[in-house]
């Protein structure tokens, strides 16, 4: 190893893995650094992936109600533009919205689905930006990293479903994009919430155990780890501003 490295302290071995993701939070040294020696992931993305499935039937009326006010103002907004059949099947649409499969049983297929990929694209990410710097991490531990991490996913869909409940409507949260007004009329306001919502406080929670994850598992030294994830999250950040920008994401 270079000066840039750290050798691994000896670590707590984890029997089962429900502490150790407990301890992602409390002792996240600890719990990551054990993923060196016994990766394993599943687990970890059942318990949060069942927590958030649980969230579900709680946050569906208002992100109903959010739903059928972006309908509106849309309709509000083009109403000139729109012809009277197509705005009679876009009001019958907006009636419908609660209904059906896609709001009774898709979110709960969705949600194990799209987290799924999301962590296997975390661990292609972390091996590829890591093997960049010439040392090995490794898939399975890559997914590991990725799953454990989850915990910051769940946590924050808990505090968002609270900040919810707490007013009454979906247009809360942790990221900047509350500076900014609910429908940005020009196209450089837009582009600027779309990049706000990715700067996040849970987001900034994720970016560092990512960092403390991989400088444990790999012996990368914490400078270079940050690196390493910084850059996959500005990636990702820009990703999800150009579909925010479109209009495909928060």
């Amino acid at each position: 190893m270079d000066n840039e490295t750290q050798e691994l302290t000896e670590t707590t071995e984890y029997a089962q893995p429900l502490p150790q993701l407990l301890d992602a939070i409390l002792e996240p040294e600890a719990a990551y650094a054990d993923l060196k020696r016994k990766p394993r992931w599943l687990v970890f993305f059942l318990v949060c992936t069942a927590v958030l499935m649980a969230l579900i039937p709680l946050a569906q009326p208002y992100n109903l109600a959010a739903g059928q006010e972006r309908m509106d103002h849309y309709i509000s907004e083009n109403r000139s533009q729109i012809g009277e059949e197509q705005l009679a099947q876009m009001e019958q649409m907006r009636e419908n919205m609660g209904e059906g499969f896609m709001f009774t049983y898709l979110p709960y297929i969705a949600t194990p689905v799209l987290m799924l990929i999301f962590i296997l694209l975390v661990a292609t990410g972390l091996n590829i930006g890591v093997g960049m710097t010439g040392i090995k991490l490794g898939f399975k531990p890559a997914l590991s990293i990725a799953s454990l991490t989850l915990i910051v996913s769940t946590i924050g869909g808990i505090v968002g479903l609270v900040l919810v409940l707490v007013k009454g409507d979906v247009n809360v949260g942790t990221n900047l994009s509350l500076l900014f007004p609910l429908y940005p009329e020009e196209w450089y306001t837009r582009l600027l919430k779309a990049f706000a919502s990715q700067l996040d406080l849970f987001a900034v929670w994720a970016v560092y155990l990512y960092t403390v994850g991989v400088s444990k598992v790999t012996g990368l030294s914490t400078k270079r780890s940050f690196r390493v994830v910084f850059i996959l999250w500005l990636i990702w950040a820009l990703l999800g501003t150009a579909l925010g920008y479109l209009g495909f994401a928060g």
